[in-house]
């Protein structure tokens, strides 16, 4: 899980309106009472604690005798924060100062990460969390989000946001100043909710329940803000809430598809409720099996309607053969022919499997765009080696003005590749997102216990 960043209790002046100037605030340096060490206090009366960068000993700066809250002699080198303390930078047109440090990790597991605790004596305290290289920046709310009851989801004004994770973040070290007395080992019940770029965080001790939001931010603009010039930490995978320009792009392009979709669904029943679909000419001729018979001409036929397409259907008694027919289609009156060529097969057996077949007794052909008019074939016919059925004879049927999907199937098929290849790249970084939550709607894909805060 993704911590929340607000490591605490509710931050001060978070109504939204900037504090009073109170001028420039006067650094304090005093005498660490655990080791001797100076420690300097960036923010006296700002701050409630501070953390010796000597021994980590955590020093209630209220009290006038710097009590000890805490003791950590181990002087680890294992965190070094990217951001050293005291830096400045700009964010959302503010200017921040990184006073504090905090690392926090899942209870159950191993997986961490990191929080700097920005300050501006102008518009108070902000967090920047750091997980995994993907940054937010995150800010505590007053407004209580309604957690809908029976449901994964919690809303927030007219956003719906969808649980992503819950756990327990405790916290594993700290460095600098901070407006409570943080403790080293101090733990917090912890719900993310989630709708890109924002996460919406809960985090719950005995003694208050918190709501914070954070909002996803560039590595760059990170590095750019606080001048940070060693690399940056490789972003790994897809963040909990960041924003995916391939999804956002799917939605627009389903939309699209939709209205194109319905569009020709609705052109293709209008078009088949206009055609004829009539029965022009119908006839059964004799044939001999192995035998080629040719120059068999058929009586004159009518083709209604102005210009149609013709369907030409040949049934023939194969079995385990064939039957070829070729010929054309001829107007009576000018003259203009439509050569063809169609084939009949059916075969079947038995093997190991079982019963096969394949072909059919019957066969099809399309001719487009035939004006109407007086018309009659020309045929020639020839077929294969099969068993003598009686009555021997193919029959042949020539349809008007028939209903056709070909070109309907074939509209859909090119205007939903760029669709299809969206969704799946959408689909992809989605399942990337949720792999690493403990509610992914992805339930094929293994999911990952991770850190909360």
């Amino acid at each position: 899980m993704v911590g929340s960043g607000t490591g605490g209790p509710q931050l001060p002046n978070e109504s939204g309106e900037p504090d009073k100037p109170t001028g420039k605030p006067r650094v304090k340096s005093f005498s660490c009472t655990a080791c001797g060490a100076s420690v300097t206090l960036r923010y006296p009366g700002a701050s409630m604690s501070v953390v010796c960068d000597s021994c980590h000993s955590v020093i209630d700066v209220t009290d006038e005798n710097y009590t000890i809250l805490t003791k950590y002699y181990a002087k680890t080198g294992a965190y070094k924060p990217i951001i050293p303390l005291g830096t400045r930078g700009k964010l959302k047109d503010r200017t921040w100062e990184v006073i504090g440090y905090i690392v926090r990790s899942d209870v159950k597991s191993s997986y961490s990460w990191e929080e700097f605790l920005l300050f501006n004596p102008y518009y108070g305290y902000r967090w920047l969390v750091q997980d995994h290289g993907h940054w937010n920046f995150v800010r505590t709310i007053k407004e209580k989000p309604d957690e809908i009851a029976g449901t994964s989801w919690a809303q927030l004004g007219e956003k719906r946001y969808k649980v992503f994770n819950r756990g327990q973040a405790e916290v594993t070290y700290v460095l600098g100043e901070f407006y409570w007395r943080v403790v080293v080992g101090s733990r917090v019940y912890a719900t993310d909710y989630i709708c890109p770029p924002e996460m919406l965080s809960y985090e719950k001790d005995d003694n208050e329940v918190v709501w914070s939001i954070a909002e996803y931010v560039q590595a760059r603009v990170i590095a750019d803000a606080f001048k940070i010039t060693i690399p940056m930490q490789y972003a790994i995978g897809v963040g909990p809430n960041q924003p995916a320009p391939i999804t956002q792009s799917w939605q627009t392009i389903k939309l699209w598809w939709m209205v194109f979709l319905a569009v020709l669904t609705c052109a293709q029943i209008a078009l088949a409720g206009m055609c004829l679909n009539a029965t022009a000419f119908q006839s059964n001729y004799p044939f001999t099996p192995n035998t080629k018979a040719t120059d068999l001409t058929t009586q004159v036929f009518t083709l209604e309607k102005g210009s149609a397409n013709v369907k030409i259907v040949f049934e023939a008694p194969v079995d385990n053969s064939w039957f070829y027919v070729g010929g054309e289609l001829v107007n009576d009156t000018d003259g203009t022919s439509y050569p063809f060529e169609q084939t009949v097969e059916f075969y079947s057996g038995s093997d190991s499997d079982g019963y096969w077949s394949e072909g059919a007794k019957s066969s099809s052909l399309l001719i487009s765009a035939v004006p109407a008019g007086k018309y009659y074939l020309n045929l020639d016919t020839e077929s294969g080696d099969y068993k003598d059925l009686t009555p021997n004879s193919f029959t042949l049927t020539v349809q008007r003005d028939v209903t056709m999907y070909a070109n309907y199937f074939l509209c859909l098929f090119f205007v939903s590749v760029m669709p299809a290849f969206v969704w799946m790249m959408s689909r992809q970084t989605e399942v990337s997102r949720w792999s690493n939550s403990d509610f992914s709607p992805y339930p094929s894909i293994p999911t990952v216990s991770s850190s909360s805060s």
